[in-house]
């Protein structure tokens, strides 16, 4: 056989073998869109209760537990990310209503979900408007953009197939969450009180760096080659800005309430392939300002809401090579201790002056016309960088193949309006209708006295965010102190929005801003123009109330008899765990007990309390007390409970109580230890 023959055979193998696994690559792209049912939503949103003639600040606020059922797919890091197999801390819906005098009724929703959803908002709007007097322009849903939340209830069937670890959307899951949404913003509504509300900031440095420093030193002429540390530390929105808000009780005095927070940290300090349900650093972000209240300092629960703002290229500054649960434990510990401070500076400027007012815009993407556009792209395109994922996510050997790895911009053909973008798949990409990628985008601009809050569906990188403030800033009336703030992924997921010089270093942010270089020149100028149309007009109306989607679908959520009930029995005793890795001390029981389809994870279900006298040591809501499924069959499920970081030596002896569930006794353990 001739040499030549003899490398031909080789090289056609490898050829062949290369085809096969692009098209397997193809086919399992392909499936969900060749084979899944699809779901149709239709939304018809009626108006509001009327709203209550009042010459005071109102303000209520509210929080409801969110936590889905186990077994659920994730959102956030894609391929990479597992199915929900129980929770370590809680997920939350935090309302906050606000109505000043002769103003526009608000609801502020905070949601530890991983983005907005514009059907959700339609269904959220729908919800209340029985119950409250909130109209859908007013309503807005924001959100910590944990990647270790649920993820099948996007609004468009490209997020719900890729976003997540396994595709399509989920009615139950959508339908639970609208539901206690609702709930969340009528009880903040039925609670209402005469307010006082003071808005104020600070800035905190050292807890989060930026991920692609060399991406954003384009935008200052700087050598990317030069970047460093130092730079990735510098390169942050510092700014954490708090509404606080305090009502009044029924002794005529004024008490704290709660507060919404905004900082600018990606919610990544957990990484991919972490089963249980968490909401990141901003679980422990959260909690910060409540923990300075004892026991009876206040009529009502504190509640603290923390959400995103232009997040897209500041991640956690977890410590090299630990990563986990013990640094987003210390990073939201330490941010929780800055809102507590700045909650407690906020005394003096304390007001019960409040001015109200919501301007929504929807815009379809693929119909506006081009002097709309402000050269945004006619069709959505995601850059071949996104398979690699983004700086400290980076996917073996995907992150380090050409053409897939971080700053590896086109070099040729850039003339089309995508412009440098390497397009994953090619061509190929061509035969997803763009009607599948994201395109009805719901704009706002919300002010709340000298707030003035800009949510937006996109994730909105530093710069980004420096820019589109600046536009809404020049076009507000002159004569106040006002506070613009960006709020990244609201009411919707579109990807990312980069500065066109960051979108020329093609970085994953780059890559995964679908719409083009142009993107933020589009949401700088229509965000600048409904600022100018608020203030000029006093309220903005141009969200649709009838609205529909079809979606791809795909049923996760857990079924079990509805008309059976579940024993629960000890399968292994207190055993404690020395520190190991990045997980701190723990004590372990394993119980049997009802599947998952029975078992509520929204609803108390674990605690510890002392064994003399029963009373209450921590609960689930502290996020030391986490549950797991192990495994189950017919007869149930085996899950583990964990309590971490107890006490080093305790005082007693204690217990651990699973509480009773709507189909399960309760079980209360041996004492230990």
């Amino acid at each position: 056989m001739s040499s030549r023959r003899r490398f031909r055979r080789p090289l056609g193998l490898a050829l062949l073998t290369l085809l096969l696994l692009a098209g397997g690559a193809l086919l399992h792209t392909a499936w969900p869109f060749l084979f899944y049912p699809r779901e149709a939503l239709r939304f018809e949103v009626p108006a509001p209760r009327p709203a209550s003639p009042s010459d005071v600040a109102l303000a209520g606020v509210a929080e409801v537990d969110i936590t889905p059922a186990i077994g659920l797919p994730k959102f956030g890091y894609s391929a990479w990310a597992a199915d929900g197999d129980g929770l370590r801390t809680r997920l939350k819906a935090r309302a906050f209503y606000l109505h000043g005098p002769g103003g526009t009724p608000l609801a502020l929703v905070q949601l530890d979900l991983g983005a907005g959803s514009l059907p959700l908002h339609y269904a959220v709007a729908e919800r209340i408007a029985s119950t409250t007097d909130v109209p859908a322009h007013g309503l807005s849903l924001l959100v910590t953009h944990t990647h270790s939340g649920p993820g099948q209830y996007l609004g468009s069937d490209f997020y719900n197939v890729f976003g997540g670890n396994r595709p399509g959307f989920d009615p139950a899951l959508f339908d639970f969450l609208a539901d206690r949404i609702a709930r969340a913003v009528t009880r903040a509504y039925q609670g209402r009180r005469p307010a006082r509300l003071a808005v104020g900031g600070r800035d905190v440095w050292g807890l989060t760096r930026n991920r692609s420093p060399q991406a954003w030193a384009r935008n200052h002429h700087l050598d990317p080659e030069r970047v460093d540390g130092n730079t990735a530390l510098g390169a942050v929105n510092p700014r954490m800005t708090q509404l606080r808000i305090d009502l009044q009780a029924d002794d005529g005095r004024y008490y704290p309430a709660g507060a919404l927070t905004l900082f600018s940290v990606h919610g990544t300090a957990i990484p991919a392939f972490t089963g249980p349900y968490h909401a990141d650093v901003w679980h422990w972000l959260a909690r910060g300002p409540g923990r300075r209240f004892a026991a009876g300092d206040l009529p009502w629960p504190f509640v603290h809401g923390a959400v995103q703002a232009t997040h897209a290229d500041n991640n956690p500054a977890w410590h090299p090579d630990h990563r986990g649960d013990l640094e987003a434990r210390r990073i939201g510990t330490a941010l929780g201790e800055q809102a507590a401070d700045l909650f407690q500076s906020l005394d003096g400027p304390l007001s019960p002056r409040l001015v109200t007012a919501a301007g929504a815009r929807q815009l379809d993407l693929l119909t506006l016309s081009d002097p709309q556009r402000h050269g945004l792209c006619a069709r959505p395109v995601v850059g071949a960088s996104v398979a690699g994922a983004a700086n400290g996510d980076e996917v073996f050997p995907v992150s380090y193949l050409p053409f897939l790895q971080e700053g590896w911009p086109r070099r040729w053909f850039t003339d089309g309006c995508q412009g440098v973008k390497q397009w994953m798949l090619s061509k190929a990409q061509l035969l997803l209708a763009p009607e599948a990628f994201p395109h009805r985008a719901l704009f706002q601009v919300l002010r709340v006295n000298d707030l003035v809050l800009v949510p937006l569906p996109w994730e909105i990188t530093l710069e980004s965010g420096n820019r589109i403030r600046g536009a809404v800033l020049e076009a507000l009336p002159e004569g106040r102190p006002w506070r613009v703030e960006i709020s990244s992924l609201a009411n919707g997921f579109f990807g990312y929005a980069v500065t066109p010089e960051e979108y020329g270093a093609q970085y994953y942010e780059g890559g995964h801003t679908l719409y083009g270089p142009h993107t933020l020149d589009f949401l700088a100028a229509q965000s600048a123009r409904l600022g100018a149309d608020l203030f000029a007009a006093g309220q903005v109306d141009e969200l649709p109330a009838r609205a529909d989607f079809d979606l791809l679908r795909h049923d996760y959520w857990p079924n079990a008899p509805a008309d059976r009930r579940w024993a629960r029995q000890w399968r292994q005793p207190a055993r404690f765990q020395e520190p190991e890795g990045e997980k701190g001390a723990y004590w372990a029981w394993r119980f049997h007990g009802e599947p998952p389809g029975a078992l509520a994870l929204d609803q108390p279900l674990l605690r510890i309390t002392r064994a003399d006298d029963r009373a209450p040591v921590i609960d689930d809501e502290s996020g030391d007390l986490a549950l797991r499924l192990i495994d189950q069959d017919d007869q149930g499920a085996l899950y583990e409970v964990r309590w971490y970081h107890p006490p080093p030596a305790p005082a007693g002896r204690f217990q651990l109580e699973v509480r009773a569930g709507a189909r399960a006794p309760a079980l209360t353990s041996p004492a230990f230890p």
